[in-house]
């Protein structure tokens, strides 16, 4: 029985050197995912970057013990990369103070606009004069005379998405299905006539009026019990192997404590965007990212606490 038990013993700790030689083995590759989604990322001779684009180069930039590669890729592709596993990162994910299946977060990296209604300058009184203006969002769903449309693959804050799948009917709804220019074709539909609206940021109505100079899509604000702004994160795939994800958002979080945040060239790009819909948006940017505690910041950014920073 003794040459049994030592040999049980001698397994157990070849087992457990080889589990730590895995943990401890440093990552090599970051595979950094991009959506094809404008403004968030816009192409490399834009005028302007998007509101991830210079992040993403300088955190490729700064991590320089790595090699970083750089995918293009559908939202339903990047969906199905972290989800199996792969050694992936992406840029443009909703901050969670958890860990979950499918991310591991960064430090919140963006504050952005509370999600708002996006429909024609011809549907917006329509909508008002029917569902109130902040629109009733429930109420707004279970029209079935508007026809609500988005990116198959989009997704919104946990609340947001709980009241699509309770609100909405088959009858109602028209799914975007096109891997390339996502958010454009889902403004093409609505400029079209094939659906009367949409969900997303503000900044998007403003994005895609730029890029025509029409001037014909506009956002209207949403009812909600409590208004919350949204912070914006880096996801690394939480199921990759040898721990992947917790190395690589490590290293990521220290260059944006170490200089990407506070980085005039990040801040403008933020401000950029976002400026003209978060009212104070210096303040809220530096009181929520920059000087972002865990301890005391993972709660909902309530906008009462945004208009305390301007006194």
């Amino acid at each position: 029985m003794l040459p049994l038990r030592f040999l049980c013993l001698g397994l157990l700790v070849i087992f457990s050197v080889y589990s730590h030689a895995l943990t401890a083995k440093p990552i090599e590759e970051i595979l950094w995912l991009q959506s094809k989604t404008p403004p968030f990322h816009l192409d490399a001779d834009a005028s302007q970057s998007g509101l991830c684009d210079n992040l993403t180069e300088q955190l490729i930039a700064t991590i320089k013990d790595v090699k970083h590669t750089h995918l293009v890729l559908p939202q339903k592709r990047i969906n199905k990369y972290v989800n199996e596993g792969k050694n992936v990162c992406f840029p443009c994910v909703i901050y969670k103070s958890n860990t979950n299946k499918a991310y591991t977060y960064s430090l919140p990296t963006a504050v952005y606009p509370e999600f708002s209604i996006i429909t024609t300058t011809e549907k917006a009184p329509l909508l008002i004069k029917k569902h109130g203006n902040p629109i009733n969002l429930i109420s707004l769903f279970a029209d079935e005379s508007y026809t609500y449309g988005q990116a198959q693959a989009r997704k919104f804050t946990p609340h947001i998405n709980s009241i699509i799948e309770n609100s909405l009917t088959h009858s109602n709804v028209s799914l975007t299905w096109s891997s390339d220019n996502e958010s454009g074709v889902v403004i093409d539909r609505l400029r079209n006539n094939s659906i009367d609206y949409s969900l997303d940021y503000p900044f998007m109505a403003t994005y895609f009026n730029q890029q025509t100079q029409l001037n014909d899509i506009v956002s209207i604000p949403i009812a909600m019990a409590t208004k919350t702004l949204i912070q914006g994160a880096i996801g690394c795939s939480t199921s990759a192997p040898n721990n992947f994800a917790k190395k690589a958002i490590s290293k990521i979080n220290l260059a944006l404590k170490s200089s990407i945040l506070s980085s005039s060239a990040y801040q403008k790009s933020q401000r950029f965007w976002l400026n003209e819909h978060i009212e104070n948006f210096d303040a809220v940017y530096h009181h929520y990212v920059l000087n972002f505690d865990s301890q005391t910041n993972d709660a909902p950014i309530s906008t009462a606490d945004q208009n305390k920073e301007q006194h």
